[in-house]
């Protein structure tokens, strides 16, 4: 266990996209000052913040075999769970997007063995699913739980503009068994239901947009829709995504360095950029604490795990603790 460096509080930007006018092709915007605070540093590209509902956020190091974990004060925990390249028993490796699921279990997006795996409350790991029929999948990025249990994630490894070949897959809760929901995307991402579970929303990194499904009642989804078109915030990937309770939704745009918040309507209304100014992350958010007001970024550039107050609760996430 170590202390992270804490306390450091970074001045930032918040832009209102509302306000912004067009002045010889150069795009103005009103900035006022918001915080962040570095709560966790000298991690190894940190992805898939989750929020344990209790006391702790953990998150991935997706190059680095390890889970960090922080407390809701801040005291935080690099090697909190740190994989063994030996199978005795069974462990994860190179984990990506993490989920709570009700019992306590960390369910983990593992990298290497292009697998889901369900890491109990006693440590204990297994994997939960590992293919679609016959063929194994080609790397689990994000991952949601629906109000019944059942597991939806992404799998974008090796889809693009040009080779749309990107999945999302839904595991059965009662019998792991593993369907097919969505494909012909280029990279989906980051994933997130809406506040009924009527809609699932999926960010398609390399067309940098967000797309929504209608859920079934069978699990199954509807045709893709877009719901908002974020080439106005740069070049780049949105990433992670998580809804407010006011049904605006929160996207971490790792090309464009911002976090972006949507409206219901698929109006981007709000923009922060983190501090590090332009480039690359940050990869993903979750909301956390009692009050669920504190937002974490996770952001590679400078290998970190971030966090922030808002304004608007974050929306509790179906079948959590």
């Amino acid at each position: 266990m170590r202390k992270a460096e804490m306390g450091m509080k970074i001045r930032w930007k918040r832009l209102r996209i509302a306000a912004m006018t067009v002045v010889c092709g150069v795009i103005c915007a009103q900035i006022s000052l918001a915080e962040v605070t570095e709560v966790c540093v000298g991690l190894k590209f940190p992805e898939g913040p989750a929020y344990d509902g209790k006391q702790h956020v953990v998150c991935s190091q997706a190059s680095g075999n390890a889970i960090a974990r922080v407390s809701l004060d801040g005291e935080c925990e690099a090697q909190w769970l740190k994989s063994s390249r030996i199978d005795n028993p069974l462990q994860f490796r190179n984990t990506n997007g993490l989920a709570f699921y009700k019992d306590g279990s960390l369910f983990a997006c593992d990298n290497e063995r292009n697998a889901i795996v369900r890491i109990h409350p006693d440590g204990r790991c297994e994997i939960y699913a590992e293919k679609y029929r016959v063929k194994g999948f080609r790397g689990p990025n994000d991952l949601a739980f629906d109000a019944k249990g059942n597991l939806y994630f992404t799998d974008p490894a090796g889809s693009g503009l040009r080779n749309p070949t990107g999945c999302v897959y839904r595991v059965e809760a009662t019998t792991r068994k593993v369907t097919r929901v969505a494909d012909g995307l280029a990279f989906p991402n980051g994933l997130a239901f809406s506040a009924d579970g009527r809609w699932l929303y999926v960010a398609e990194s390399q067309k940098n947009r967000i797309l929504r499904f209608s859920v079934r009642s069978n699990g199954m989804l509807g045709r893709a829709q877009e719901f908002a078109d974020l080439s106005s915030a740069g070049k780049g990937e949105p990433d992670g995504i998580a809804f407010d309770t006011a049904g605006n939704l929160w996207v971490a745009h790792f090309g464009a360095h911002q976090v972006l918040v949507i409206s219901p309507r698929g109006e981007t209304f709000d923009s922060y950029v983190m501090p590090t100014g332009p480039g690359h992350g940050p990869s993903n958010i979750a909301f956390a604490g009692p009050d669920r007001k504190t937002l974490y970024i996770t952001d590679p550039t400078t290998d970190s795990l971030l966090k922030m107050r808002t304004r608007t609760p974050g929306l509790k996430l179906m079948s959590s603790p």
